[in-house]
């Protein structure tokens, strides 16, 4: 691609790395500097108040003055106010600088727990030369994916497409226009392991601003162009849903199952939960008979809550494993993980009667009800990985330490508990249960209630003597989209619990999000932090907000949160609704974004419009009112055939779905056709002419009886990939080579390459995949039959399915024909 080719006389390539998964994050160097000074929640254990950390800024690189960041709500905005960088917030003020002085905008989006952020941080942007550099060159704007979640998905899909892979720190390098033309995610101080250093990347950027100025307008128009198409294939050749394509999203969660430790596929490993709630819905489907969905959730939830993903002394999950077993996490904590699960695991308990998942859910509420819980009733965003520049600090331990705070007890706690290493070298392990509590009692004969006891006071002990050690940074400020997915987890606990306190923490958020975050029009805000509220909520925000508000009334019987739910609601068809497509925004305007985006995939969070659909379909049945079951299933049209297309990547709108059809019986009312969106079709985006060349070659001496190979190499375009042979699951298409000759031969066997490991972040799940080049090796052997002479066309069928960040198309084919020509003494 151009955008690869453009800075190839600076020696600039884009960096194709994730720095956000895995061990070696742990390994990053540099001095942090002063620990940001964090507000401790209401109720955090008595050692943490005593502290009297308040949230507030620091200072690093040396600035006296703070720049143009020191206004901001953000902890992670507010991290960067010390900076020798210029730092602007995304606004008018710095896009009317790029624009006078006709200057290049870096923008560099990340998050407060983000580790690799605070490494480019201490690293790169606290350096006072580096920091000269970018000043002299570029607008800089930092920006909070949490509090712009538009532009970090714009732009993250311009960084696929440059580097081939997403993370963050993302940076981006924009045009006046705001139109990228170059990315990367983290980038060192200095040139290293292949990767361009920053500085390099600075200069080669600037000059080739200055001196090819035409190329790089053309780079960026290209790039937007490919994002905007990239959009448009979200919602081409709407259709309506149908009982196959439900039965299609099970076969495709099933085939993903890691049957050994539970989860679906590979490291990096993230907690399904949308997934596991899919099978739960399944499950309960009295058309399908199929056991193993229940199974698939029970063993996947108990790996989960054994392993060191959760957090086995304070209670709440991490963000995610490093490791296929669930045992090395990476340690940020995350609001919406802990609502989604806490959801899940009381669901479970509800269905199943199963003890441990209700009290792996009380474990989640009670962590947040300690530590991620403001005085006002809001629930905080998320908690920091890092604490003294090392990854996980706050939550390791070794024997020594365990053995010091519980003396005696030792011996029988690690009858229970194990101590995994860290990937690195760290002092401290990671705390898991290699097998339940109650295999543990028949093990050692003891009664289960018993060492149940006794494992808690042990850690109430560990728990006591670990608020001694410096706390990890909170992002305090109040997200609604978050804060609404965990009212709906309270209004479940409550539901299935009868427990009053999760009541009153449902209902209390509610108060302080419809109280405190709403402008004087009724309008939602996305983020609140210190008394001041960031408006213009996005389509997420009213969605998930509603949602819990509906889920309130169901399980409280009350009415006012049912008219609340109602009226926001009615404000988000009113504010997101695309009257020209259908579907919904998930901005409410774009007056300073590329494009309003439109999508229904999956992402760590269930998407927007699928939570919107279910949204309406609860309304349609508690209020009767059948124009929004209408509405729900001109929704589902809208994204059909991308929901067809790849099943996997769109579960919750395809529950939504499953919910829609089963309603359709008892409404008496048919299915949306696409003539209900009236005519209306998005573009079908723009492909490579061939996204997957060929070339075939042979290999060996060709003679009767005689064994040689046929090489098939493959060329896949940049930012597409084909599936590996063995494929990740049974639904995915692998990748084949089929061999077959006029001459007459033996296929003794067909040679794969190892597969690559895609890590897709829109869904945060990986696949093995084959990209860039692949080689498929056939050995065979002409029969002795073979005539010393014969000749003849030996044809090689390849056939593959293409993918690339959002969709994957229809199965094909390639066929490659050499000759074969024998002579007596061979060739």
């Amino acid at each position: 691609m151009i955008w690869t080719g453009l800075f190839a006389a600076a020696a600039v390539t884009a960096v194709a790395y994730w720095p956000a998964a895995g061990p070696n994050a742990v390994a990053a160097t540099g001095k942090v500097g002063d620990q940001l000074v964090v507000h401790e929640p209401e109720g955090t254990a008595a050692a943490l108040a005593a502290g009297g950390r308040e949230s507030g800024g620091r200072q690093s690189g040396g600035r006296e003055s703070p720049n143009a960041l020191a206004g901001e709500i953000s902890p992670y905005l507010l991290l960067h106010a010390h900076n020798p960088v210029n730092w602007y917030p995304w606004g008018r003020e710095a896009l009317e600088q790029a624009r006078r002085h006709d200057r290049p905008i870096f923008l560099s989006v990340g998050y407060s727990t983000c580790y690799w952020c605070h490494v480019m941080e201490r690293e790169i942007f606290s350096d006072p030369e580096i920091a000269a550099l970018m000043n002299r060159w570029f607008v800089n704007i930092k920006v909070d994916r949490e509090e712009r979640p538009d532009l970090d998905q714009i732009y993250m899909v311009a960084t696929q497409m440059v580097s081939g892979s997403g993370g963050w720190p993302n940076s981006v390098f924009l045009t006046p226009g705001l139109k990228p033309f170059y990315a990367g995610t983290y980038f060192p101080p200095e040139d290293a392991h292949g990767r361009p250093g920053f500085p390099r990347v600075l200069e080669a950027l600037h000059q080739s601003w200055t001196e090819r100025r035409a190329a790089v307008e053309m780079q960026a128009e290209q790039l937007t162009q490919a994002i905007r198409r990239y959009a448009a294939a979200t919602q081409a050749a709407p259709m309506p849903p149908d009982s196959v394509l439900i039965n299609r999203a099970l076969a495709a969660v099933v085939g993903r199952y890691d049957a050994r430790s539970g989860g679906f596929g590979g490291a990096p490993k993230f907690p399904p939960a949308i997934r596991l709630d899919f099978l739960l819905d399944s499950w309960q489907d009295p058309a399908l008979t199929d056991s193993s969905t229940l199974a698939i959730v029970e063993h996947t939830l108990d790996r989960m809550a054994h392993g060191g993903i959760f957090d086995q002394v304070g209670g709440g999950f991490h963000r995610y494993a490093t490791d296929a077993e669930w045992r090395v996490p990476h340690f940020e904590k995350m609001l919406y993980n802990q609502a989604q699960l806490a959801h899940l695991y009381f669901r479970a308990h509800h269905l199943s009667g199963n003890p441990l998942w209700r009290r792996i859910g009380e474990e989640i509420l009670k962590y947040v009800r300690r530590e991620m819980t403001g005085p006002h009733g809001g629930f905080y965003s998320a908690l920091d990985a890092e604490t003294e520049h090392v990854e996980g600090l706050y939550y390791l331990w070794t024997e020594d330490q365990v053995a010091a705070v519980l003396g005696e007890g030792t011996d029988l706690f690690f009858e229970v508990f194990a101590l995994a290493p860290m990937p690195e070298a760290v002092a401290g392990r990671v705390m898991f249960m290699p097998q339940g509590l109650d295999e543990v009692a028949t093990d050692l004969d003891r009664d289960p209630g018993a060492l149940r006891a006794a494992v808690e006071q042990a850690r109430r002990q560990l728990l006591h003597k670990r608020v001694e050690r410096e706390y990890p940074l909170l992002d305090d400020k109040v997200l609604a989209a978050w804060n609404g997915m965990m009212i709906s987890a309270c209004a479940t606990a409550f539901e299935v619990t009868g427990t009053e306190d999760y009541r009153r923490m449902g209902e209390a958020a509610a108060d302080f999000v419809l109280g405190r975050m709403r402008t004087a029009d009724g309008a939602l805000g996305r983020s609140f932090r210190g008394g001041v509220l960031k408006p213009e909520g996005y389509l997420e925000d009213y969605a998930f907000m509603a949602r819990g508000l509906l889920d309130l009334h169901r399980t409280t019987g009350d009415s006012r949160w049912l008219a609340a739910g109602h009226g926001l609601t009615e404000q988000l068809i009113t504010r997101f609704w695309d009257r020209e497509e259908g579907g919904f925004f998930y901005t409410e305007n774009g007056t300073d974004l590329i494009l309003r985006i439109k999508n229904a995939q999956d992402s760590a969070l269930p998407s927007a419009n699928a939570v919107v659909v279910h949204l309406l379909l609860e309304l349609a049945a508690t209020t009767g009112e059948k124009a929004y079951r209408d509405l729900a299933g001109t929704t589902l049209a809208v994204f059909g055939s991308m929901l067809q297309a790849t099943p996997g990547a769109y579960i919750h709108m395809i529950a939504a779905a499953r919910r829609y059809l089963e309603s359709l019986p008892a409404a008496g009312g048919k299915p949306v056709t696409p003539a209900a969106l009236g005519g209306a079709t998005a573009p079908v985006p723009d492909l490579p002419d061939t996204l997957v060349r060929s070339r075939a070659s042979l290999q060996g001496r060709l003679h009767p009886a005689a064994e040689f190979v046929a090489a098939v190499e493959l060329e896949i375009s940049e930012g597409w990939h084909i599936n590996a042979n063995p494929a990740s699951s049974s639904w995915l298409v692998p990748t084949s080579l089929t061999v077959n000759a006029d001459v007459p031969l033996e296929v003794l066997g067909v040679e794969y390459p190892a597969a690559q490991q895609h890590y897709l972040a829109s869904q945060e799940d990986t696949l093995a995949v084959y990209a860039g080049r692949a080689t498929l090796l056939a050995r065979l052997r002409l029969a002795p039959e073979a005539a010393p002479t014969a000749r003849g066309p030996l044809r090689l069928l390849i056939q593959y399915q293409a993918c690339d960040a959002v969709r994957c198309l229809p199965p094909a084919q390639i066929a490659e024909v050499v000759m074969l020509e024998l002579e007596e003494k061979g060739l």
